[in-house]
């Protein structure tokens, strides 16, 4: 969807500073924050993205915006980031932690250096931990305005140690400006730090045509997209399609990649679901939007996972109501922000492959249902979903922190940090 930029204030000097942004101008990771910092290029600011290198990546360009990459060890070594994400690799391969100090410290340097050229006035951060260590220098010496969002992953990263968890804490409490992608981010940003975060989500980035009609399929199709990793939970939802293919003849077709992908087709084929279930791995935004409209439910079976990590939001259940779809999703972490049990799609408790089973049945056969579920839905994706709507409040935060001094610290206010 594009908006046209509502915005009047004057131009700012952006830099945005986290884990992940695409590698190239076809790399589908993290499209929130490319669509967010490429509207906010749109609207008049000077923006410079500072991610960490992959494989030795240098710095390039994307949509116009630079992206200023540091480099942390040898290109073979470089992987942290990227495909599954810091939490799972490091879960995976251990040895990887042993990049983690300079990975502090090549980005605290590129952050500080990148600030003190450009004169960045407000220094964005997405996930604050680690990332928020890199934006101690340039809050202090350079007086930056820090701004943190939150998506919950870094909660869990940090929780291994009390150690991390007060780095977290402290970082949260020395920003001008905390954001939590829903109302489940925001509650773990009070119970760490003891601040009150604004909730600001993040809209859809398939493109939608409001006048596309449903691609009609012979047999109904079930879809789920997302990372392949333990928090999505996809193997809740394969040990319920026996039950729902005793009922109904379906196919579903799961998209992406991950560490899991090898155990969930080996377990779709110990089901015997070999012709109902098909891994498409990564899909173009065109072929996804392609799904979205030939899909009769969208389903999402997030989980809490055994590090604690869920759902922060889920954007991709955004991009199912977008395109009308109607959903069946797990009531964790930040989808309860989306779906409304009974209004825009079906929420059902985690890891339980009956109640799944049994909310899917329920929309196929009450098709009239569905579609109301699905219009419900398309009408709340875009109000509180809407792109304009959410840059037009990180705007007014950015404004208020170049004209305003930082708060005190919570300490200092008296306030007790929550115990975690």
């Amino acid at each position: 969807m594009k908006f046209t930029p509502q915005s009047d204030m004057n131009s700012l000097r952006i830099a945005v500073l986290g884990s992940t942004y695409p590698r190239n101008q076809v790399d589908h990771e993290v499209p929130w924050l490319r669509e967010s910092v490429r509207l906010l290029a749109e609207r008049g600011h000077k923006v410079t993205v500072i991610a960490p290198a992959y494989l030795g990546l240098k710095d390039h360009e994307i949509d116009g915006v630079q992206v200023r990459r540091f480099r942390y060890a040898p290109a073979r070594w470089e992987m942290l980031t990227h495909g599954e994400g810091a939490p799972n690799k490091l879960k995976k391969n251990p040895v990887l932690k042993l990049l983690s100090l300079s990975y502090l410290i090549s980005g605290a340097w590129t952050a500080w250096k990148i600030c003190r050229q450009e004169r960045i006035d407000v220094l964005h951060v997405h996930w604050p931990f680690p990332h928020g260590l890199m934006a101690l220098l340039p809050g202090w010496l350079l007086k930056s305005k820090v701004v943190y969002t939150c998506h919950s992953a870094e909660f869990a990263l940090a929780a291994g140690s009390k150690l991390s968890t007060s780095l977290l804490a402290f970082c949260l409490r020395r920003s001008f400006a905390i954001t939590a992608n829903s109302t489940h981010t925001a509650g773990l940003v009070r119970q760490v730090s003891g601040r009150e975060a604004q909730i600001i989500p993040w809209g859809a980035t398939i493109n939608v045509d409001p006048a596309a009609e449903p691609t009609p399929q012979q047999v109904p199709l079930l879809l789920f997209s997302g990372r392949l990793i333990e928090r999505k939970g996809v193997d809740f939802l394969l040990r319920a399609m026996p039950s729902i293919l005793s009922r109904h003849k379906v196919r579903l077709v799961i998209t992406g990649d991950g560490h899991c992908r090898s155990e969930w087709m080996e377990l779709a084929r110990s089901l015997g679901l070999g012709g109902e279930v098909a891994f498409a791995g990564f899909v173009s935004n065109e072929e996804l939007g392609s799904l979205f409209r030939s899909c009769s439910i969208y389903v999402h079976p997030a989980i809490v996972d055994s590090k604690g990590d869920t759902e922060g939001q889920g954007v991709v259940l955004v991009e199912a109501l977008s395109n009308r779809r109607p959903v069946v999703a797990s009531a964790v972490g930040g989808i309860v922000d989306v779906i409304k049990d009974g209004q825009t799609g079906l929420l059902v408790p985690e890891k339980n492959p009956d109640a799944i089973a049994k909310a899917v049945v329920r929309l196929l056969e009450d098709p009239d249902y569905a579609r109301q579920l699905g219009e419900q839905g398309y009408t709340h994706a875009c109000s509180y979903f809407n792109w304009g709507r959410i840059m037009d409040q990180y705007e007014s935060i950015y404004a208020e922190s170049v004209s305003t001094s930082p708060p005190r610290n919570v300490e200092e206010e008296g306030v007790q940090p929550a115990t975690t």
